[in-house]
């Protein structure tokens, strides 16, 4: 059943121990499109003094007070003062109703518009109401209704949220590629690397081999020493101003040098 405007009565059942004015005129708000409408309050005036400032409420048409005592009638006294004027409504042919309350003892009201032929029914509470009590209307507004962003900080906020998205993009876009590359990096260079380290490991072997195998052939009784550069130009000097052989002036050298070991 689909609630559109027509010439139907709407019947508003306001609880008005359990909801502000402030929700009624709410209430009718929303109901003003769909008239006539029928309100229907019910309270209990004489006991409760302090709502006589809702006697504004008679100077508006369209509105049925109903005065309960809970002296004869018991704690419950306004609920079913609420529940019968709901029952002679139905009874009446009226299908449409909105019910201003919080309290879920209301329940059994929309089962009871629902019992024969399906009413739409809408509730109008606090959003203290309980699930129990929203699921026994067809739509459920809350009062005081959530309060809208202004376009201008809904824009701002989706400007933002946007310019937050493309920078988180960018930077799992810059790691993918890095990521990328990292995967793809050429392995050309560490093969030749490796390569080159195993030809100078090779070389040097192939040298000492040689150095040993030289020394080998020599005949017995041969020192072969690496000296230093120096060292060596000094004794080519020597070697000059003596006149003698390289291997007499070293025989000479080595043989004065263990004659004062000896002595020491």
């Amino acid at each position: 059943m689909t609630l559109d405007s027509s010439t139907e009565v709407v019947a508003i059942l306001y609880d008005i121990e359990n909801a502000p004015f402030e929700m009624l005129n709410y209430t009718l708000g929303k109901a003003r499109r769909y008239q006539p409408c029928r309100t229907i309050v019910v309270s209990d005036w004489e006991a409760r003094p302090e709502q006589k400032r809702w006697e504004k409420l008679l100077r508006r048409p369209g509105f049925t007070f109903r005065q309960i005592s809970r002296t004869y009638q018991g704690k419950n006294s306004l609920d079913s003062a609420i529940y019968d004027s709901a029952k002679l409504l139905y009874d009446e042919g009226v299908r449409r109703f909105f019910i201003i309350t919080t309290d879920s003892d209301f329940v059994k009201i929309a089962e009871y518009l629902n019992s024969d032929t399906p009413s739409y029914i809408i509730g109008v509470g606090t959003k203290q109401a309980s699930e129990t009590l929203r699921n026994a209307y067809d739509e459920f507004m809350v009062y005081p209704p959530e309060e809208k962003k202004p376009a201008r900080k809904v824009k701002a906020v989706a400007k933002e949220e946007s310019k937050q998205e493309k920078k988180t993009a960018k930077t799992a876009k810059a790691a993918k590629t890095a990521k990328t590359a990292k995967e793809n990096k050429p392995v050309k260079p560490m093969k030749e690397a490796k390569e080159t380290r195993t030809a100078k490991v090779e070389k040097t072997t192939k040298t000492v081999r040689k150095a040993k195998e030289a020394a080998a052939a020599l005949p017995e009784g041969t020192l072969t020493v690496r000296l230093p550069r120096t060292l060596r130009e000094s004794l080519q000097e020597r070697q000059t101003v003596e006149g003698v052989s390289m291997d007499e002036l070293v025989t000479y050298l080595l043989m004065r040098g263990m004659a004062r070991w000896v002595e020491d």
